[in-house]
């Protein structure tokens, strides 16, 4: 489960998300999201989901298939402003055991900042047709990272 030392910064929020999402475990996935009405998800050609009781049945659903997952989190674009922090990264999800890797999404996730603490407030994966080059923004983080 994320603890507010693990979560000081938008980029410990991030790697923990992906950590839950790895595991499988909607405990630690939604210790990770904020607690409040308006976060928001959207899963790969998914409906918009509102709400962290939709949000957490969606990742138990998710979940269910317990398969090991692994992700490759490239071309961290950081844009911060004030208790926002807006990532934009490829995701590349790879099944292990079944020797299968995905073609990368093109993720958003936002985070908001509250007491010290940033969490999650929008998650939102697309397929993209192609990878492209995109410039990396450093305003108050690292601008790059691999998980």
């Amino acid at each position: 489960m994320a603890s507010a030392t693990m979560l000081d910064t938008a980029l410990a929020a991030e790697a923990a998300f992906y950590r839950a999402f790895e595991l499988g475990d909607p405990e630690a996935m939604m210790s990770v999201w904020a607690d409040l009405p308006e976060v928001r998800c959207i899963h790969p050609l998914g409906t918009l989901l509102t709400g962290p009781a939709a949000i957490r049945a969606s990742w138990v659903e998710l979940f269910r298939a317990q398969l090991p997952r692994r992700f490759e989190i490239e071309r961290v674009n950081v844009v911060r402003a004030g208790d926002l922090a807006v990532h934009t990264v490829y995701e590349t999800i790879s099944l292990p055991l079944q020797r299968q890797r995905f073609p990368p999404l093109l993720a958003t996730n936002v985070y908001r900042e509250s007491r010290g603490e940033w969490r999650m407030v929008l998650h939102h994966a697309s397929p993209v047709g192609a990878v492209e080059a995109a410039p990396s923004f450093d305003l108050n983080e690292s601008n790059a990272t691999r998980h």
